[in-house]
């Protein structure tokens, strides 16, 4: 009797093995194959950018363009602080009317201007600020020997139709790493997208004629942009276009990166504009509002406005500043020094 029960509870033990095998392998089979080796992929990335950093020394040699180290700095164009393209609000809440282009006007001192393409925000900003801070190399000749070839007819280029573009290689963690971006997943699919926003802008200028009877136009782009994307990263060729490249060597205002890093979108707006100014200065502050291209209330500006400027006096970005006006018969008015 005793034989016989343990035959059949060795029988008993054997189904339940047999049984939790058959649950592990349909469980193996209905996973996804496991992904590559992200260690593969990060060589692989590092191989292409060395590949081409080759090829821009064997173009140079080959005749194709000049080549010469760049060591950036804080520098940023000094026209792109002062339009409202960069809007301190959440993607989907853009409340600025279009034209019938689905463009974005805006007016300047100088002239008018429109900007096409998807909707942009302080994040798309941080992206453009981090690849300025990130170019390496400055590039001169004709524009189809690029290494993101361009059209003959540029802004700003010289007599013998030679252009200068600011180029870079670098990974997409590189990015991230500046904006403080955890790296891999929705973030990396986040700031690829922003990438890839700003590469589709044009930006289209009219300026007036100095006898007045007239204007002169061009468009422009921020940069060209190639990517190899990896299972946790990517890839990039970041191309600045000639016009931004003369900007970043001569039409630049210096904003301070560790400064905006600790801004909210609102204060970071406020803080890019303001670098552009005097170190002294005043503004009506329904004036300011548009300027940044705020998409809330007045009531709110002004308490985003008061707690932004604590913040930079704090940091020890501004010495002074002050709000005066009654907002009625006397418009506020916002004074700081610097």
């Amino acid at each position: 009797m005793t034989d016989l029960r343990a035959a059949m509870q060795g029988l008993q033990e054997r189904a339940i093995r047999a049984k939790q095998a058959r649950e592990e392998a349909a469980s193996a089979a209905a996973e996804p194959p496991a992904p590559a080796d992200h260690r593969q992929s990060q060589h692989q990335i590092r191989l292409s950018i060395e590949q081409f950093q080759r090829n821009l020394v064997h173009r140079e040699f080959d005749g194709r363009f000049e080549a010469y180290p760049i060591r950036p700095g804080s520098e940023f164009p000094t026209f792109l602080t002062r339009i409202p393209i960069f809007l301190p609000t959440k993607r989907g809440r853009n409340k600025q009317p279009l034209d019938a282009d689905n463009a974005l006007t805006f007016t300047t001192s100088w002239g008018r201007g429109r900007k096409h393409g998807p909707p942009l925000t302080i994040y798309d900003e941080d992206t453009l600020i981090a690849l300025a801070r990130l170019r390496k190399t400055r590039l001169q000749g004709q524009p189809q020997h690029m290494p993101i070839p361009l059209s003959a007819v540029q802004p700003s280029q010289n007599i013998n139709n030679d252009i200068a573009v600011h180029v870079l290689s670098c990974t997409l963690s590189d990015v991230q790493a500046l904006c403080d971006d955890s790296t891999g997943g929705a973030n990396m699919q986040l700031r690829l997208a922003s990438l890839k926003r700003l590469g589709a802008t044009v930006i289209e200028l009219d300026r007036q004629t100095k006898d007045k009877i007239g204007y002169r136009g061009t468009q422009f782009k921020f940069l060209d942009i190639a990517w190899d994307v990896y299972e946790r990263d990517a890839m990039l060729l970041i191309q600045f276009s000639p016009l931004m490249a003369a900007w970043f060597e001569h039409e630049y205002t210096f904003v301070d990166w560790t400064v905006r890093r600790e801004l909210s979108d609102t204060g970071k707006a406020l803080h890019r504009f303001l670098c552009s100014q005097p170190k002294h200065y005043s503004m009506l502050t329904l004036k300011l509002m548009p300027t940044i291209g705020y998409q809330r209330s007045y009531k709110h500006f002004m308490d985003d406005l008061r707690t932004t400027m604590k913040k930079m006096q704090a940091l020890g970005w501004l010495d002074h500043w002050e709000i005066t006006g009654t907002g009625r018969k006397q418009p506020h008015k916002l004074t700081l020094s610097r």
